[in-house]
């Protein structure tokens, strides 16, 4: 069903409190009803998802709230930040995209303020929970929400000892703490209501797994298999290659292996997190290192250009991937070669994208343990077809990960970073498109890393295009 998104009016107010009743009544804030709204004293984005309003309603104002997000700005030590005050969607048009749709349209209207970060405080309702992993926020920290009591004139099972009644009042029907999470299970035995409280943040400057410190540091660890290194290596000397450009060159590995090679090497990643970690490396003071994208890339600089690790899949829209196709050709000598890897989208590789299929536990290189496994969120189709055959769809999985530090540790706790990923698949017949569109001329595809020509089944498209 359609909806509109736009700014709080005041004759919203009623549709709103009910719109967000509807919306806790199924989940652990089910008790926490306003009889009117939260207003804010200083800078707030307050938007509401609205459908004209249904027969019989009598609510004021010709719409329904169906959705509503209340961001509010204040200044952590002198530093901009957001706070996620409520955000809620009706139960009627809940999986409709209105939370994301809001979300979304909140960062707009947040840019321009230099943000650090944005975070919210939930309760580990899983859907709540998973909504904020799929946007992109970390578990920052945790804490325990412990209620004692019931209902008026309900015995409490526990009693009233160490609960004091002021002023000779009786002891308290109702009462609501916050609790320390380290050992939740003494406050889960004595009380009948505990809540694990999550703070979520998302950094404002920091929107893929690739830019987070934590996992730039674990990706060489997770990714040990040379194949397609040892494939993209064997290509420069194949090709003849003096110069070899690396685009996405993410931690370095092989970027610093061609360098090692002989090669006279770039490496080009826009992940200042990931590229602190290639330069780190030994052999690194041999590349010459780029923070940036392909437009920064100098002309006819490249006899070679690769992106391993399905960097060309990150290229969702069209034109984002023509205009990296164009700053690569103008980047490369005339006759110079462009190779990349894609998966080929016939074979519904994303299919096995499952936390069942994927979970891994490995040690952590500075002492206690990762977990990692993927999910697919959602896969979205691509309007048209290509030579006869539908286009490939853009795939979105969610990366978790779960640091575990070190028995004893206590200074440490446990951390759970989730990111969203998306990766369009396009077909051969897509590729080949794009790249003669672009002034390239296919060489070959590979359907394995070793050389196999490509067919219908194989799970890889391994191209190499030349400029001609």
């Amino acid at each position: 069903m359609s909806f509109t998104i736009r700014d709080y009016a005041e004759h919203d107010e009623p549709s709103w409190l009910r719109c967000r009743a509807l919306s806790f009544l199924g989940s652990s804030y089910f008790d926490d009803v306003l009889s009117r709204r939260t207003t804010f004293d200083g800078e707030s984005v307050q938007l509401v998802a609205v459908r004209p309003k249904p027969e019989g309603m009598t609510t004021p104002g010709p719409d329904e709230v169906v959705g509503i997000l209340d961001v509010e700005l204040w200044e952590d030590a002198g530093q901009p930040v957001a706070t996620i005050d409520t955000i809620a969607v009706h139960p009627d048009h809940q999986r409709e995209g209105i939370a994301g749709a809001l979300f979304a349209t909140a960062l707009d209207r947040l840019r321009g303020h230099e943000l650090a970060w944005v975070d919210a405080y939930t309760r580990e309702d899983p859907e709540a929970c998973g909504w904020y992993a799929a946007q992109g926020f970390l578990i920052d920290s945790t804490y325990l929400h412990v209620y004692r009591g019931g209902e008026e004139g309900a015995e409490d099972a526990h009693g009233d000892d160490g609960f004091t009644g002021p002023f000779g009042l009786g002891p308290p029907v109702k009462a609501f703490f916050h609790g320390p999470d380290e050992d939740p299970g003494p406050w889960r035995e004595r009380f009948a209501r505990v809540h694990q409280c999550r703070r979520f943040l998302r950094r404002l400057d920091v929107t893929a797994w690739p830019e987070d410190p934590r996992l730039a540091a674990l990706y060489d660890v997770e990714n040990a298999g040379t194949w397609d290194h040892d494939y993209f290596r064997a290509l420069a000397r194949r090709v003849g290659a003096r110069r070899v450009t690396d685009v996405g060159c993410g931690t370095g590995t092989l970027t610093v292996a061609l360098a090692g090679d002989g090669h006279e090497v770039i490496g080009l990643e826009p992940a200042a997190a990931s590229l602190a970690v290639a330069r780190s490396k030994p052999g690194a003071e041999a590349v010459t290192w780029i923070h940036g994208y392909a437009d920064l890339l100098p002309a006819a600089a490249a006899d070679l250009v690769v992106m391993t690790a399905h960097v060309a899949q990150y290229f969702i829209e069209d034109d984002e991937w023509d205009d990296a196709l164009a700053a690569m050709h103008q980047h490369l000598a005339p006759g110079g070669h462009l190779a990349f890897d894609s998966r080929n989208p016939a074979t519904r590789g994303w299919e096995g994208w499952t936390a069942e299929a994927t979970r891994t536990t490995y040690p952590h290189p500075e002492g206690g343990e990762v977990t990692a496994w993927v999910e697919v969120d959602r896969v979205e189709p691509t309007p048209g077809e290509v030579g006869g055959e539908p286009r490939g769809p853009v795939v979105t999985h969610i990366g978790h990960t779960v640091l575990t530090p070190p028995a004893g540790r206590t200074s440490a706790r446990e951390e759970h970073l989730a990111y969203p990923e998306s990766l369009r698949f396009r077909t051969r017949a897509e590729l080949e498109q794009t790249l003669s569109r672009a002034g390239f001329e296919i060489v070959e595809i590979a359907g394995d890393w070793d050389g196999t020509p490509a067919g219908p089944d194989s799970a890889e498209h391994i191209v190499l295009p030349r400029r001609a």
